[in-house]
């Protein structure tokens, strides 16, 4: 995976932004040119019923203005230091949608946000941004939480090599390449992980179901350079297999596909991805099939 451009959704009212924090890591030993975007409205002037169009263009542009000093603000010290930064100010309504369409317009290698935990509620109507990025995003998208980044954490990778739940062939050996790549970014050793559950009523014994998954994480690794030391295979739902070896690793970020499903689908029966995006404190660095 390349990361030559990176794209870092700023929300200016923030103190603190963890996001760029963790983007300026990955800089500092690597070329990379990093754009600032605030895609960002105020409800006040999204209907403009208390305005005429041209007070209301021009409080939109004054507001627009602000984002941009904000954005300036952030990256003038950047700048200071040698790094490659741009800034942009975008009228996002929906703010995900101006993201993606930068993604698109500046050929972006890679997205970083910043997330907080979500209800199922939220999850159900998809009102937050992060969500309709994680749908979206046509590039690997790292979602940033406020842990901090050391230098003796790991990356874990999670793959699904037997394709339980219907990812493509192919997408295990670019979260491996992924992980792999931005591990060596941030100096973090790579582990890789393949948790499984047999489905109730399945009619498979224990001992088959183990050496079935056994042998298929066994032949996807065998295309890869990880010690054996650093394989995991869990005998657990997903959800709770990657739990617990976040206990056990206390990994940097993880990374793990992100697969577009049918909406019934995502509504009722919901997805591994949101799942650990909620419930792990790590970072979470989302991949997508190839087109």
């Amino acid at each position: 995976m390349k990361a030559e451009r990176v794209l870092v959704v700023i929300e200016p009212d923030r103190e603190t932004q963890p996001a760029l924090d963790k983007v300026v890591l990955i800089a500092d030993d690597a070329d990379v040119e990093i754009t600032l975007i605030a895609s960002d409205y105020t409800d006040y002037l999204i209907e403009g019923y208390y305005f005429d169009a041209a007070d209301l263009s021009r409080l939109k542009s004054d507001y627009l203005d602000e984002r941009r000093t904000a954005l300036e603000a952030l990256a003038k010290p950047l700048r200071r230091k040698g790094h490659r930064v741009n800034t942009k100010a975008v009228w996002g309504h929906p703010g995900f949608q101006a993201v993606v369409n930068e993604v698109k317009e500046q050929k972006i290698d890679l997205v970083v946000s910043h997330t907080r935990k979500h209800g199922a509620f939220s999850r159900l109507s998809l009102t937050n941004d992060d969500w309709h990025l994680v749908r979206s995003c046509p590039v690997p998208l790292l979602l940033v939480k406020e842990k901090e980044w050391t230098a003796d954490t790991v990356m874990l990778a999670a793959v699904d090599p037997k394709h339980a739940r219907h990812k493509p062939l192919g997408l295990d050996h670019k979260i491996l390449n992924v992980a792999l790549a931005v591990g060596k970014m941030i100096n973090n050793d790579a582990h890789v992980v393949h948790s499984y559950g047999q489905m109730p009523f399945a009619g498979v014994y224990p001992g088959d179901l183990e050496a079935s998954h056994k042998a298929a994480f066994e032949e996807l690794l065998a295309d890869f350079d990880i010690p054996v030391d650093r394989q995991h295979l869990i005998e657990e739902a997903p959800e709770f297999g990657l739990k617990q070896i976040e206990k056990k690793l206390l990994p940097s970020i993880i990374v793990m596909g992100a697969i577009s499903r049918n909406v019934l689908t995502e509504i009722f029966i919901g997805s591994t991805t949101e799942k650990v995006i909620d419930y792990m404190a790590c970072d979470v660095l989302l991949v997508k099939p190839d087109a």
